[in-house]
């Protein structure tokens, strides 16, 4: 899976790196309320039964979307005008997992990029909690037994989650209108 989206990955780390959004608190701020509203489109995945079944049971109840409820519960305040897409959560299995995939890097990414900014807000960045969470949710998709072809559709789920973050990413740091 990683080989499979490292073109997408790539893309989007150096898409947000190069908004410099860890400069200062109103940057960190856009960063926050694109990937709140990126959850908020996602957040149906983490309630969906069968992933539940497939993937969560090396998770504790505590762990599962811990960083995602954190952001959630925060009421974040900015003049960034609320994005709505189009686009709706694929159905079937294998796009709703490579859809989770996308959100567990980008969240895990998140973390790690507010680590140790002082400008990031006040929420509990553990980045150490949160890489055991990747790294075991990553060793259970490792064990699923996929054909080539559910391995490329689970690739092309996650491009195309990992695409509609960049656009929310995008669309929080255009210039805005007076």
């Amino acid at each position: 899976m990683a080989v499979k989206t490292a073109s997408a990955r790539e893309t989007i780390v150096a898409c947000i790196d190069s908004h410099q959004p860890t400069a200062n608190e109103i940057r960190c701020q856009r960063l926050l309320d694109a990937h709140l509203q990126f959850f908020h489109l996602v957040a149906p995945i983490y309630d969906d039964t069968n992933l539940k079944r497939m993937l969560f049971s090396f998770l504790s109840e505590q762990e599962i979307g811990s960083f995602k409820r954190q952001l959630n519960s925060r009421h974040v305040e900015t003049d960034l005008p609320t994005l709505f897409y189009a686009r709706r959560l694929p159905g079937g299995l294998l796009p709703r997992l490579g859809w989770l995939y996308a959100t567990e890097f980008v969240d895990r990414g998140l973390t790690r990029l507010f680590v140790d900014t002082p400008a990031a807000p006040n929420i509990d960045f553990s980045s150490e909690a949160s890489g055991s969470v990747w790294q075991a949710f990553r060793d259970q998709l490792d064990r699923l037994e996929l054909s080539e072809r559910d391995e490329e559709n689970l690739a092309k789920a996650a491009c195309a989650a990992l695409a509609t973050y960049s656009g929310f990413f995008n669309t929080a740091f255009e210039p805005q209108q007076a």
